[in-house]
């Protein structure tokens, strides 16, 4: 077996070079003014109800429809002035059509006179469009304007272009949620778009002055039904997304209760890594009770309720596995050993406010910052809605931005056989955390499984683990030293939580290599598509040795970074080649933590790190392994998502096993990694973003070229190459953790 090498050497970085050229359309493409004209029609509509029917006076929200799924660069840029900066600064919402063929639907924050000014624009357009084109211009028609063509004062060419662009990916113009439905039964969770008010201002133009009620920021507010309803009448189109607050969290099922043992016993802990656990309460009448650190987080109404004993069994369960999984389960044997948990109790069985969850959740992992990895096995019932992101996994998401932790999240359970497959709950949504599906112990996805994607892209789950099914189960400890078998998504969760704590907290590795070691993992050299969105990449091995060796016949290593530029490259990694050929066929998992915004509605990350790994060509450029030519052809930007990935903070690349011959070495070149920022606002949030690449080589022939590779990075090319090595890793964890009593 091979071990893990952390390649570590030089990785430059280097600025965009900023692109030229005129707007246009695509080539062979036009735009006719009948078309124009019932844009133009359309938006004076819009003008009309928002100068007419706005009693409120509100700022105005425009929906822009657009012809299918735009790039960031066909969104609109020329049609609506933005106090000078771009039209995405004002962008509030973006969702997807129902429709079998989506397409962008994209909310825009603008004022009264930026409407008044677009009707203009298009009015101009469509004058020169009917009065010197004939009423239809095409992409040569646009070229032709810059090489001395036709002549006409309404507008400069280059806003003319840009303006005919603009409109060429535009099918209409509407207002937000219009005919939304005021009838909910429960109190609500409701995000308010961002009109650029203030609180104080808002409420007070609504009507909700006198009102009491809660909220989690400015613009997320928890509503009766019945202001709920008021909110509806005066201004539903100010409202952005709305869920149930009240959660209920199904926790898994018993398969068999085996009995209370009396037997089990537990050494006293000592320097053990720390896993955090947000669940139910937990029992402190359990053989493992000294290696957890129980904080009672219960908000204020449940605080006084008389807890019964459900109340403490599923945190005390998830514990119990986190603490002595292996012990409990001895099939199950990770190697990973004990691990210590601090237990925060933040919900009871059954009905939870969702808004106190999310509060206490932010307000913990704040404060507990020696805590690297959170384990929540809670999850609601409800499905996820498909174009917006829950606010429970939004701040998972920004807590994961903003500090060096991760979440293991369960994919939450079916409890409703009428359905097959639903979509998971909240806060499985969460984009940067590890969510966890479960598999029966044959392999196969649960019965009591949901399904992702989420935002109607996004992956998820992203990996699985055995969770037990309806012959066997899980084995746990409950409260009262009841031993039990459990089946759910929730006593998957765990062991990948345990996993992860040791690649992060013993093998000391970046949390964005641990990930993509997980998914690595679980995704071996086949993903198995046809259930890809049931049990993710595939299933976590079950001992640690396997994420951490390879084959003889392989090689894996890890590169991390930071993407400082648009650019992060290494051109000069070097791979061992046989008569002058490289005889890999190779994988890649890359994995980083963007920065979300919940006002993106679908296109949720800010930032996306594009990934190339391959040869370097006579060019001076890198030849995916995948074929990735963004950076160099036109791509569309719904083959770019659904093949590159486009905008996904995993990137998963694999060649296919089977390939026999060898790759040829262009002029004695080497090998070479890109990694490209692409910004979908104006605030950078990914420079300097951390990234971590696992890359793994196969030999076509079978043969241990290991020690070769180590070797060339260490010799020749001036690369760090540090073999992990697990025992070296734990004895080392074992002496820095270590006591040191001085003599007095």
């Amino acid at each position: 077996m091979n071990n893990l090498v952390c390649l570590r050497g030089k990785l430059n970085h280097r600025t965009r070079i900023a692109g030229q050229g005129m707007a246009n359309i695509p080539k062979g493409s036009s735009i006719s003014s009948d078309r124009i004209l019932n844009l133009y029609d359309n938006l004076l509509k819009i003008l009309d109800y928002w100068q007419h029917d706005n009693e409120l006076g509100f700022k105005p929200l425009v929906d822009v429809h657009y012809t299918k799924i735009v790039a960031k660069t066909n969104r609109i840029s020329n049609i609506f002035d933005y106090k000078g900066a771009s039209s995405n600064d004002a962008i509030r919402g973006a969702r997807f059509s129902s429709s079998a063929n989506p397409k962008h639907i994209i909310t825009y924050c603008i004022s009264i006179d930026c409407i008044k000014s677009a009707v203009e624009k298009i009015s101009k357009c469509l004058s020169i469009v009917q009065r010197i084109f004939g009423g239809e211009i095409g992409s040569d028609g646009i070229c032709g304007l810059f090489r001395g063509g036709k002549l006409f004062t309404e507008l400069s060419k280059s806003a003319f272009a840009g303006i005919i662009k603009d409109l060429f990916y535009i099918e209409r113009f509407s207002v937000p949620n219009a005919g939304i439905s005021a009838s909910i039964k429960n109190d609500t969770l409701v995000s308010i778009y961002d009109t650029g008010i203030s609180y104080e201002e808002l409420i007070s133009k609504i009507g909700f002055e006198n009102e009491k009620f809660d909220r989690f920021d400015e613009f997320t507010w928890l509503l009766t039904p019945g202001q709920y309803s008021k909110l509806v009448d005066s201004a539903g189109f100010l409202i952005s997304m709305s869920t149930e607050d009240i959660s209920n969290y199904n926790v898994g099922t018993v398969v068999d209760k085996i009995g209370v043992s009396s037997g089990l016993s537990i050494p006293e802990p000592s320097n053990e890594p720390v896993i955090g656990v947000i669940d139910t309460l937990f029992s402190n009448n359990v053989y493992f009770s000294k290696w957890v650190d129980y904080r009672n987080c219960l908000n204020e109404a449940l605080a006084d309720k008389n807890m019964n004993g459900k109340d403490y069994r599923h945190g005390t369960i998830i514990s119990s596995l986190i603490v002595d999984g292996s012990a409990l389960n001895p099939n199950f044997d990770d190697g990973c050993g004990r691990f210590r948990v601090r237990h925060f109790g933040v919900a009871v069985e059954g009905r939870n406010s969702s808004l106190s969850i999310i509060r206490q959740i932010r307000n913990i992992v704040s404060s507990n910052r020696d805590v690297k990895v959170w384990n929540l096995s809670l999850g609601s019932e409800a499905e996820i809605e498909e174009n917006k992101i829950s606010p429970g996994a939004w701040v998972l998401d920004d807590l994961q931005y903003e500090f060096d932790v991760v979440f293991v999240v369960s994919g939450t359970n079916n409890s409703n056989r009428n359905i097959d497959f639903p979509r998971i709950g909240s806060p499985a949504d969460s984009l940067n955390s590890i969510v966890v599906n479960s598999v029966a112990f044959d392999g196969k996805p649960a019965n009591y499984s949901r399904k992702g994607p989420v935002l109607c892209f996004f992956r998820k789950p992203d990996v699985s683990y055995y969770g037990g099914d309806s012959f066997d189960g899980i084995h746990v400890c409950a409260p009262g030293n009841s031993i039990e078998k459990v089946r759910g998504t929730s006593f998957a969760a765990p062991w990948v939580s345990r996993k992860l704590a040791y690649l992060i907290y013993i093998m000391k590795l970046p949390r964005e290599v641990a990930k993509a070691l997980i998914i690595d993992s679980a995704a071996g050299w086949k993903v198995d598509e046809k259930n890809r969105d049931l049990i993710g990449y595939g299933r976590v091995p079950v001992v640690i040795d396997e994420m951490l060796k390879t084959n003889d016949d392989e090689i894996k290593f890890f590169i991390y970074g930071r993407a400082e530029k648009y650019d992060t490259y290494a051109y000069d990694i070097p791979l061992p080649k046989a008569k002058g050929k490289y005889p890999f066929i190779c994988k890649v998992t890359f994995c980083y933590f963007p920065k979300c915004s919940r006002n993106q509605g679908v296109d949720y990350t800010d930032t996306e790190l594009s990934m190339l790994f391959g040869r370097i060509d006579n060019k001076n450029s890198i030849n995916s392994i995948n074929g990735d030519n963004q950076s160099t052809e036109k791509v569309y930007e719904d083959d770019a998502r659904d093949i590159y990935r486009k905008w996904d903070n995993v990137k998963y690349i694999c060649e296919k096993q089977g390939r026999n011959s060898a790759r040829k070495s262009y002029e004695n070149r080497e090998w070479g990694i890109s990694i490209k920022i692409n910004e979908r606002l104006g605030k950078k949030s990914g420079q300097g973003l951390p990234f971590g690449a696992v890359i793994t080589l196969k030999e076509i022939n079978g043969k241990n070229r290991f020690d070769e590779f180590v070797r060339l990075c260490r010799a020749e090319h001036n690369w760090d190459a540090q073999i992990c090595d697990m025992d070296v890793m734990v004895n080392n964890y074992a002496l820095a953790e270590e006591e040191i009593v001085f003599d007095g």
